[in-house]
């Protein structure tokens, strides 16, 4: 598993799939900028999120599928 360090602003969440639509700098060795749905990792990361908040964390990757977790809320 390749693990990414994350910067952007949540836009909007969805509790249905515990996913978070995500405006993001570079994520280095990984992505450009960009705006997309990320799914979150845990139930806890997921909690503390609203739109509007600017955030770090990790992008963890395993073949097709990420996930964001270790989140923190700047």
């Amino acid at each position: 598993m390749k693990q990414y360090a994350i910067e952007g602003e949540v836009l909007k969440v969805n509790p249905a799939d515990q996913t978070a639509t995500i405006k993001h700098g570079d994520i280095q060795g990984w992505m450009h900028a960009m705006t997309m749905d990320y799914p979150i990792k845990t139930k806890e990361d997921f909690a503390k999120l609203h739109p509007g908040d600017h955030i770090k964390g990790t992008v963890f990757v395993q073949d097709e599928d990420y996930s964001v977790g270790s989140i923190q809320v700047q």
